[in-house]
């Protein structure tokens, strides 16, 4: 089955309740942000990659041409005098002597804020109508011309896919559906795709394309990561770690007193018993889901600018929704901006009340709602840290927001 022409402009409420987990779409829809700031973002994520392939660091840039994977393309990553997509892959064209070449950046959006930013209110939109992600959405920016992709079609993908095209155009083959037949979608400059999870794909891209796209975890099993890591750091918290590897005696000794050449192991084993028994790894989890829930699901993100505590007579602006969850008795979890810390107390019951988004206050007027006097130290702290994640900002005389 192909599609044509793209249906009338998105509304999430009736995307969810035509295509969500349901069905491919191809949909009129604004991307959140223009094809130029997307390949900006492209070449300052690629230029630590210059001097060759960096593992375990985000963004991640890789380059795929039509005859493989380059692992250390070097000068064949965009630059400054590469002023835009279309530019850049003529140029790598020319300098490969063959066709076809596609460029993917994993995870660039944290860094820029107001990019990031940006994309989360989009997806806020979305989530309302579907439910809200308790795993990382991951975002990728890609740039291709003349290739083939066929990294969709291992397997079935786990991950509901969206992808803006930024400029250009793209055609993405899927099966099955659920006559077992192939759906065939294209798109240009200005449109959404999307699938759910379950299909295999291979793209196309005939001429230059800039698309933006977004993974949403949808495999029950995907969670186990997510669990995984966070145990291990709770167990590290446990046990310490000098830094060595424990090393086992060869050959094993014989004696009969019990003792196992293991026991490092079996230590470990106990702190992770004891972790999950205890309250910890929940706590852990509940401030995860929390600094997930204020990011819409994107992560990393964007790391905190610096801030001091206001002073008394400064005047605050609350910019975003502070999410809160509940954590025992008189503690909750703060979250905003991708980030969160816990707070305890009746006091902070009277801030969150005071710290309606939108809302202007005086640091003086924060303190006096709360029962806290000028001289209080709490109060400027918690405003520094929300000023730092961005969700407050503190304003000039002129009423502008200092940056």
């Amino acid at each position: 089955m192909t599609w044509g022409k793209a249906e009338r402009d998105v509304e999430w409420g009736e995307f969810a309740a035509q295509y969500w987990d349901r069905r491919p779409a191809r949909l009129a829809a604004p991307a959140p942000l223009e094809a130029a700031r997307a390949h900006e973002l492209v070449v300052e994520s690629a230029e630590p990659f210059r001097a060759g392939t960096v593992y375990r660091a985000l963004p991640k840039v890789r380059l795929h041409t039509s005859r493989g994977w380059l692992g250390a393309p070097g000068r064949l990553l965009p630059d400054v005098d590469d002023k835009s997509a279309e530019r850049y892959l003529t140029r790598v064209e020319r300098e490969l002597t063959f066709l076809g070449a596609v460029l993917s950046v994993h995870q660039p959006l944290h860094l820029d804020h107001g990019v990031w930013a940006a994309v989360r209110d989009t997806l806020v939109e979305l989530w309302r109508a579907v439910g809200w992600p308790c795993l990382p959405v991951e975002a990728e920016l890609t740039e291709a011309a003349r290739i083939t992709w066929d990294r969709g079609m291992g397997a079935p993908s786990e991950h509901a896919v969206l992808i803006w095209v930024l400029e250009g155009a793209m055609e993405a083959e899927l099966w099955p559906n659920a006559e077992g037949e192939s759906v065939q979608l294209t798109a240009s400059a200005g449109e959404l795709l999307y699938w759910p999870a379950g299909y295999r794909s291979r793209e196309r891209y005939a001429e230059q394309c800039a698309t933006l796209r977004l993974h949403v975890p949808r495999a029950r099993h995907l969670a186990m990561a997510t669990v995984r890591t966070l145990l291990a750091d709770a167990v590290h918290a446990r046990l310490g770690h000098d830094g060595s590897v424990p090393v086992l005696p060869f050959p094993a000794p014989a004696a009969s007193d019990g003792a196992s050449p293991a026991c490092a192991f079996a230590e470990v084993g106990k702190a992770a018993g004891a972790v999950m028994e205890g309250p910890e790894a929940e706590r852990a989890l509940r401030m995860r889901w929390a600094a997930l829930r204020s990011a819409a699901g994107l992560d990393p993100a964007p790391p905190p600018r610096p801030s001091a505590p206001p002073a008394p007579g400064q005047r605050i602006r609350v910019l975003r929704e502070i999410v809160r969850i509940p954590d025992g008795p008189g503690r909750w979890i703060w979250a905003a901006e991708g980030h969160a810390l816990p707070v305890s107390g009746a006091a902070g019951e009277r801030i969150a009340e005071q710290l309606r988004a939108g809302r202007e206050l005086t640091v003086t007027s924060l303190c006096e709602a709360v029962g806290a006097d000028e001289h209080n130290t709490v109060v400027p702290a918690l405003l520094a840290k929300l000023a730092g994640w961005r969700a407050v900002e503190v304003l000039d005389e002129d009423g502008r927001g200092r940056r």
